[in-house]
């Protein structure tokens, strides 16, 4: 006797207590917090990438201040040995110029290698290939009235990727609840096959055979009587689930009021040391030149000259890193809100 058949075979759940749609529905928002989740890196690059951009601006700046009070000091030198020369300075007048301008040599050292260092970290985040890279531009920012917090405090809520990934994560773990509820409850399932019976008898005599369609289709209710209370304990353990992705929710609201709070200063702090320094540049140069005519026609001292040439420094070293500060706090208040390079 020998028998051959061929089926093809139906298997299609009726009704399964919303499992099999809040799956669907799991997997679709799964999808959505890939996209959330570029998005934040895009904004995470465009940050970065902006402030190193600023740190090269601001290593460039004091890079050229340091020239310049290395090119004050070696004047003031050669002021200081043409008078020893006629007879007017003492040595000690020439000995101070001299340290002078060799304490002002590190500062310049110190400001080329932080040029250097900043191109590299502004090279390794655009992962350029060249060996040197260099930016042109100017730190001349225009000061603007911002929103208000409460404005920025609601754009942030609802644009911030961390946050929308998280919303979309307790939508993911409310699925899961429908999910592991259902695997205790019944269900109905449409199984079917069809195909082709075929059967031989090899039995003494003349060989018989017979063939043809054979099929079965059947409504099935299958009812988990027991399962040993596991489906009880997935759907407590996605209820704890769901209850900690709605705190994570809370405290990552907290943390972006208290960021967005926080740029918000930066900005306004930045500003403020601007506007000081603004006027300030400008008074102590025309001090610093009052102070080297004097000093030239005797009527000023040496100590004159330098604490003008101090304060000038200080002050287009201050003003040049608020410039950079206030830059850098407009993208950090961008990334606070969510909307940094969009």
């Amino acid at each position: 006797e020998n028998s051959c058949t061929v089926d093809l075979a139906l298997y299609q759940p009726l009704y399964t207590w919303g499992k099999i749609g809040a799956a669907l529905r799991a997997a679709e928002v799964g999808l959505k917090t890939a996209d959330q989740q570029l998005r934040l890196f895009r904004q995470a690059a465009f940050r970065d990438v902006s402030i190193a951009f600023y740190d090269v601006l601001l290593a460039k700046e004091l890079h050229r201040l340091a020239q310049e009070n290395l090119a004050q000091k070696e004047r003031h030198h050669t002021e200081a040995r043409r008078k020893f020369e006629i007879g007017v300075a003492t040595d000690y007048d020439l000995l101070a110029a001299e340290v002078e301008l060799q304490n002002a040599r590190p500062e310049l050292i110190r400001a080329e290698n932080s040029i250097r260092t900043s191109r590299e970290r502004l090279r390794f985040l655009l992962g350029a290939d060249q060996e040197e890279l260099d930016v042109v531009g100017r730190m001349e920012p225009r000061l603007e009235q911002g929103s208000g917090f409460d404005e920025s405090l609601r754009i942030a809520l609802d644009k911030r990727p961390e946050l929308a990934d998280q919303k979309l994560r307790i939508g993911i773990n409310q699925e899961l609840i429908t999910i592991a509820n259902a695997d205790d409850k019944p269900r109905l399932d449409l199984k079917g096959s069809a195909g082709w019976h075929q059967l031989e008898l090899s039995n003494p005599g003349p060989t018989r055979r017979s063939d043809g369609p054979a099929w079965n289709a059947g409504v099935y209710l299958t009812f988990p009587f027991f399962d040993g209370l596991r489906s009880r304990g997935r759907t407590q353990q996605a209820r704890s689930e769901l209850r900690t992705s709605q705190l994570q929710e809370q405290k990552l609201r907290d943390s972006i009021t208290l960021e967005l709070r926080s740029a918000h200063y930066r900005l306004t702090e930045a500003a403020e040391i601007i506007s000081a320094l603004s006027g300030t540049v400008k008074q102590a140069e025309r001090l610093l030149q009052m102070a080297e005519k004097g000093f030239e026609y005797g009527v000023k001292t040496r100590l004159d000259v330098d604490d003008a040439q101090t304060n000038l420094l200080r002050a287009q070293s201050n003003l040049a890193r608020a410039n950079r500060d206030y830059l850098s706090a407009q993208v950090n208040l961008q990334w606070a809100m969510g909307v940094a390079g969009e």
